[in-house]
């Protein structure tokens, strides 16, 4: 009996360290891709049109890749779920898994559309525990802006200003 209750733990165990190496990695920066011509590091000269598209590239690339981190945290919380070998506590962390990528995904939502109608051109949030990053699209991130910027994280996720991150992509 022992065995298997250490069998488990070290399943669950394990299923977490995967969903949050996944959640970090979805949050980091992207990879400079092979199609840019260059290398990391490497200057280049650019027009602002590229620049524009580079960063309209980055906030659509950003919501798909946050996304696509998000099915695989559910699917792997669902089969936790399903696993008839799961015990109830694996099974009800899993099943409060999927409700926090939930309201996450809503928060993160609204978080980023309130940003757009308050003037910003473009926004991208990620929540993750009691933690918020934000990436915003906008000429100057002066400390109005942030302060704007930092009461609506505040206002729609509950979450303290001391952990809410905010950066610019202009």
């Amino acid at each position: 009996m022992m065995m298997v209750v250490k069998k488990k733990q070290l399943v669950v165990a394990a299923l977490a360290i995967v969903i949050g190496t996944a959640g970090y990695i979805n949050a980091g920066k992207n990879p400079v891709s092979e199609t840019s011509g260059g290398y990391m590091g490497e200057a280049q000269l650019v027009d602002s049109d590229s620049v524009s598209q580079s960063s309209e590239d980055f906030f659509a690339r950003a919501r798909i890749d946050r996304e696509a981190g998000r099915s695989r945290s559910i699917e792997t919380f669902n089969s936790i779920i399903m696993n008839e070998n799961a015990d109830e506590t694996a099974k009800a962390n899993a099943q409060q898994g999927v409700l926090r990528l939930a309201q996450n995904t809503e928060t993160e939502s609204a978080i980023e559309n309130i940003l757009r109608v308050k003037g910003f051109e473009d926004a991208v949030c990620y929540i993750n525990n009691d933690m918020a990053n934000v990436v915003v699209k906008t000429q100057v991130l002066d400390s109005t802006a942030a302060a704007v910027i930092s009461e609506v994280v505040t206002e729609q996720s509950g979450i303290v200003q001391e952990k809410i991150k905010i950066m610019e992509m202009n």
